[in-house]
């Protein structure tokens, strides 16, 4: 078999073995982006839907492989592996949403909140004193940042007039692109958006609202607290990495590296690295620190209120014009957060991702037909 084969074999099983884990990264209140009350979390109808959402998921992977094999065999893999991840991922989003909304039909039908007493609560302790960015552990992503435009600035001068295209095991692989600013600098650029990006980011999340429970206000807002720096700690540990590889890939686009596998594997070690920290965190923090040790038992006679109305796509996307909050944690899945769709600015987001994506594809699309000869800059 062949290697594109094989990398086809294995994308189609990591995206079926990631969304086959998803619902085991949501909080055990929000199985499939559904608020359940504390005493239906272990209900036979949870358990159901999982199972028939794994099954979904996995049978989704193995028609996904036996269509894009034989496909492969007859058109371009890169391309048949593209499309092929495209669709397995919208199947099984698809699948989310359909488990969602069965679950939310069986919480309808089972009236699972009849007679709890719903209610919201704050913690103001997260304004008084709030979690904050650790700016120095965000100096090595800034650090790597220099030192790579330094190398490149000293590099300059020397440039051959083709640069690698950076594809392949050794990053090689690819048809060579003129010299230029943007071919050039594309690692550099990259890792400066990382270096600001990620920590104004940080700051939104830990200035937007905090998951408190209900029933649970003291305990769910320490671990909140806990929760937050953690997440700090592993993002400005992960745009380190990040900006570690890149510069990985500056020297080897600049030819100060030479290409050679082994070379490549530890170009991409660090961000290996990254990812492993953040599968460690999810399986011991947890989304809002559910999986770390509870506190000593409440009993508020309260539980968290239903607000499923607002939550869309298997809790995904949330649209909810009273609530003043522009970011939110997601529902679905591990440590995500989304835009509110029904804060103004949302709307503007929301806009602005259309219009960037429309003029890519558009772009894309006349670039194929040959009206339009775009750049090739093998950009990142």
């Amino acid at each position: 078999m062949t290697l594109p084969l094989i990398t086809l074999l294995l994308t189609v099983a990591l995206v079926t073995a990631v969304w086959r884990a998803v619902p085991a990264l949501a909080r055990p209140g929000l199985p499939f982006g559904v608020a359940v009350p504390p005493d239906r979390t272990d209900d036979p109808a949870i358990a159901q839907v999982r199972e028939r959402f794994a099954r979904t998921v996995i049978a989704s992977g193995i028609g996904t492989a036996a269509l894009a094999l034989p496909a492969a065999l007859l058109l371009d893999p890169e391309v048949v592996t593209a499309v092929a991840v495209v669709a397995l991922v919208l199947s099984d989003t698809v699948a989310y949403a359909l488990a969602g909304r069965r679950l939310r039909a069986a919480k309808t039908d089972g009236d699972w909140y009849a007679g709890a007493k719903q209610a919201v609560t704050a913690d103001l302790g997260f304004r008084a004193d709030p979690v904050r960015v650790p700016w120095l552990r965000a100096i090595p992503a800034a650090l790597i940042f220099s030192a790579t435009a330094a190398i490149g600035l000293a590099r300059a001068g020397s440039l051959p007039a083709t640069l690698p295209g950076l594809d392949g095991l050794t990053l090689d692989s690819g048809p060579r692109v003129p010299t230029g600013f943007l071919t050039a600098a594309n690692p550099v650029l990259a890792q400066a958006a990382v270096a600001i990006a990620v920590p104004l980011l940080l700051a939104a999340i830990l200035r937007s609202r905090p998951e408190v429970d209900a029933a649970r206000p003291a305990d769910s807002a320490r671990r909140y607290r806990i929760y937050l720096r953690s997440l700090a700690n592993l993002l400005l540990l992960a745009a380190a990495c990040v900006n570690l590889t890149l510069l990985g890939i500056a020297l080897r686009l600049w030819e100060i590296v030479p290409p050679a596998v082994a070379a490549t594997a530890l170009i991409f070690a660090p961000l290996a690295a990254a990812v492993a920290a953040a599968v460690v965190f999810e399986f011991r923090v947890g989304a809002g620190g559910h999986r770390l040790p509870a506190g000593p038992p409440e009993d508020t006679g309260l539980v968290q209120r239903d607000v499923d109305r607002h939550w869309h796509l298997g809790g995904f996307v949330y649209a909810n014009r009273s609530d003043p909050a522009i970011l939110v944690h997601q529902r679905a899945g591990g440590s995500q957060w989304t835009v509110n769709l029904g804060h103004p600015v949302g709307w503007g987001v929301a806009a602005l991702v259309v219009v960037i994506t429309v003029l890519a594809i558009g772009a894309a699309v006349l670039d194929g037909l040959g009206l339009v000869d775009l750049p090739s800059t093998r950009g990142l």
